[in-house]
């Protein structure tokens, strides 16, 4: 419960720094990527379908609910660019 509590807090708050160009740009593209993943469901029922916590805050937080089945952690800056490159993913921030 109280995992669920920090994590609450951290979607929050990197939902607010997003907005204001705050969050790091390889966060960022792990976002975006994680919306991409979502779009059809727990972004459309602003809600996760695995953990219940509120969509879109919860794509801001560094432990994935998923245990990897959709996406996985966030990574560091070198870890995602390695993961984009071996995926062939390609993100676009406007």
């Amino acid at each position: 419960m109280i995992n669920k509590i920090f994590q609450f807090i951290e979607g929050h708050l990197k939902m607010f720094g997003d907005k204001f160009d705050l969050l790091p740009e390889h966060q960022k593209e792990q976002f975006l990527f994680r919306v991409s993943i979502c779009k059809d469901d727990c972004l459309k029922d602003k809600v996760c379908k695995y953990c219940g916590c509120m969509v879109p805050e919860k794509l801001y937080v560094w432990q994935s609910c998923n245990n990897g089945q959709r996406f996985p952690d966030m990574m560091e800056e070198d870890e995602w660019e390695t993961y984009k490159e071996e995926n062939n993913i390609k993100i676009e921030i406007n």
